[in-house]
């Protein structure tokens, strides 16, 4: 995981910065959900594949992972940050979203033979890991890019398969996944008005980075836009440029509240918009390597060979086969 990640990852950890997100994001701007409701859960998820000498355990790790009530809501942020598209995203999200139901049920079953012992005295042999009556809570997936091509993959399972020679009546029988992806940079201003200003803000400086004229237009409309909290405007110029953080002392009230409108100004006095627009190019390329450190990482974890992986790697980032065979060399563990 990059640098870039660390500091919007430790930002939406936060449970009351998580509930704008999904108020932003799920409910459409609605205050629905409260920080009070919110529980974190384990990043780490674990499986087991394969038996006997083929056995092998899997482990996904999430970027944020929050449990709502009865519902559990994942967030990825970026290489899980999304600066590239992952044009396998379904079939990685179904497969982390399969663990965390894999999970429950073997959470299941374990009380269900500590209570079967209890109860009898002995263990009782059950044919299914789970009885009628149990359910599991449901999983959502949540995929956070801001990259500046626009997503152009897949948002279903369907959409990343070669139906070209399927009859069509078999189509029907062939599963979908869907999948949620935020574009940032593409989504319109309206929509990521919705979200709470220090959301917006947060998510429109990103979009605009490069024309920081429209960001003051738009910023404009946000009510209260010049108290955007500290620690929001830090996550910010974390992810876009640090000399951002140079302005701060200078647009901070007495609260601590950050103006984001009179940062604005002093970026484009201080000729910023270009060295934003640099930072990000040099911001890319690093996430390059992540992405594909991560592409090589994943294809071996859901069973791809060494040469077709390295195949992948040379058509997806238009590499040589030489530097290709150098990344394999060093991810390839």
């Amino acid at each position: 995981m990059g640098k870039k990640e660390e500091p919007m990852i430790a930002y939406y950890e936060d449970a009351r910065h998580f509930a704008w997100l999904v108020n932003g994001w799920i409910c459409q701007g609605e205050k629905e959900i409260d920080e009070t409701q919110i529980k974190p859960k384990n990043i780490r998820l674990t499986g087991k594949t394969g038996s006997g000498r083929t056995a092998r355990m899997r482990s996904r790790y999430r970027d944020v992972f929050k449990e709502i009530g009865k519902v559990k809501v994942v967030l990825m942020i970026g290489t899980e940050l999304q600066s590239f598209v992952d044009y396998s995203m379904p079939v990685r999200i179904m497969d982390y979203d399969a663990l965390e139901y894999k999970d429950q049920i073997q959470r299941i079953a374990s009380e269900r033979k500590v209570e079967n012992h209890v109860k009898s005295g002995k263990q009782k042999v059950e044919l299914s890991p789970i009885k009628k009556e149990d359910r599991l809570i449901p999983v959502i997936t949540l995929v956070l890019y801001m990259g500046e091509e626009p997503w152009d993959a897949a948002k279903n399972l369907h959409g990343l398969l070669d139906f070209s020679e399927v009859p069509e009546r078999f189509k029907t029988y062939i599963p979908d996944y869907q999948i949620h992806v935020l574009d940032v940079c593409h989504t319109p201003d309206e929509r990521l008005l919705e979200f709470p200003k220090d959301i917006a803000t947060m998510f429109l400086t990103i979009k605009y980075r490069d024309n920081l004229p429209t960001l003051k237009k738009v910023l404009k409309t946000i009510p209260e836009i010049e108290n955007i909290e500290e620690d929001t405007y830090d996550v910010m110029w974390n992810f876009l440029d640090k000399r951002m953080l140079e302005l701060k002392e200078n647009v901070q009230n007495e609260d601590g509240g950050i103006n984001m409108c009179g940062a604005v100004d002093q970026m484009i006095a201080e000729g910023m918009e270009r060295g934003l627009a640099q930072g990000m190019e040099r911001g890319i390329a690093q996430e390059k390597v992540w992405g594909i450190r991560n592409m090589i990482e994943v294809c071996k974890e859901l069973g791809g060979t060494y040469d077709n992986t390295q195949f992948q790697v040379e058509m997806r980032y238009h590499l040589s086969q030489e530097k290709a065979e150098k990344y394999m060399k060093q991810y390839w563990k």
